[in-house]
């Protein structure tokens, strides 16, 4: 049996490290939504539709839509006024957002001509295309990078300026379950969101003296048109995969990432198996919540070992589908 002594020396060390650990973390930014200005990229469907409109539920004053598919926004807005929203508070911009940077800094300047400043940046824009890594297509990796990265960076360059100027904002940035786990299939999407969650990383430590807050989140597989349109062609080995992780409502996804902007929190996972990832894929990024960093430190290893179980059964699926395929 432990000596009382040695028992209470070890838990006085424990408290000690936890006290140490709390004074380690960056204060958070909490965001006020409220009459603010948000612009959301791949905002005419999915998470960013469902995003626009909670926002606005929330007391949002603007929120500036853009997406490549006129008739997609017309209809995204025609839906989004009938729940009751006066007529200005949506605003909705057809842009490529593959054009490159001087396009999208003009795009910026339209709408803050509009609507006033940018106080909140949602980089949701993103596509996927699956397969086999020598089956894909030649372009896909390239066009997964532009839209997937490249757009959120020149997103953030046009935007940034007036946010540091103001020394104020929020910039958020959606990567994927794909972005802290890449399977198979993957190998042109999850670089990309492997990318955008790094590129969050260092925004997030460059933009703290101006407290502008940077976020990211990690969304699951969600049940959205996009990937409705994934299932028509998604590979039998990536269908079992993502089957292990279940589909989630995009309300409930835009839902998390909202209060995650609100509360000052880096990062948002949905569902037990993207909270366990978040735990275990945190490594050197930011965290700005005490109970995620104490469930990282005690946790890790047993999840690592969890996941070493998932990632087996997933080589399993692989294996089978082969000497199927054979």
């Amino acid at each position: 049996m432990l000596p009382f002594y040695l028992f209470v020396g070890i838990l006085l060390a424990i408290i000690l490290f936890l006290f140490v650990i709390g004074l380690s973390l960056p204060g958070r930014l909490p965001f006020v939504i409220e009459g603010k200005h948000a612009v959301i990229t791949g905002g005419s469907k999915g998470i960013g539709r469902c995003i626009a409109e909670q926002l606005l539920e929330e007391g949002c004053k603007i929120v500036s839509i853009i997406a490549r598919d006129l008739e997609a926004l017309e209809k995204a807005k025609k839906e989004i006024l009938e729940i009751g929203f006066e007529e200005e508070s949506v605003k909705i911009y057809s842009c490529d957002l593959n054009s490159g940077q001087k396009i999208i800094k003009d795009l910026i300047e339209k709408i803050i001509a509009d609507s006033g400043p940018i106080d909140l940046l949602i980089n949701n824009a993103g596509t996927c295309i699956q397969n086999a890594f020598d089956e894909l297509p030649e372009d896909a990796f390239e066009k997964q990078m532009k839209t997937n990265f490249f757009s959120a960076v020149y997103m953030t360059r046009a935007v940034l300026p007036q946010m540091k100027e103001r020394r104020c904002g929020h910039i958020s940035f959606v990567s994927s379950a794909a972005g802290q786990c890449a399977i198979w299939g993957y190998s042109a999407y999850s670089p990309s969101k492997f990318a955008v969650r790094a590129f969050a990383d260092v925004l997030y430590m460059e933009l703290l003296p101006y407290e502008i807050g940077v976020s990211v989140l990690f969304p699951p597989n969600t049940a959205t048109e996009g990937f409705d349109e994934e299932l028509k062609t998604m590979p039998e080995q990536v269908r079992q995969i993502s089957n292990s992780a279940g589909v989630f409502p995009p309300k409930q996804v835009a839902a998390a990432l909202i209060r995650s902007i609100r509360m000052g929190d880096f990062w948002t996972c949905v569902g037990l198996e993207g909270k366990m990832l978040g735990f275990l894929s945190a490594a050197a990024s930011p965290e700005t919540n005490f109970v995620n960093a104490v469930m990282q430190i005690f946790f890790a290893g047993i999840i690592r070992g969890i996941m070493l179980i998932y990632t087996a059964q997933f080589n399993a699926i692989i294996k089978n589908c082969y000497k199927k395929a054979k």
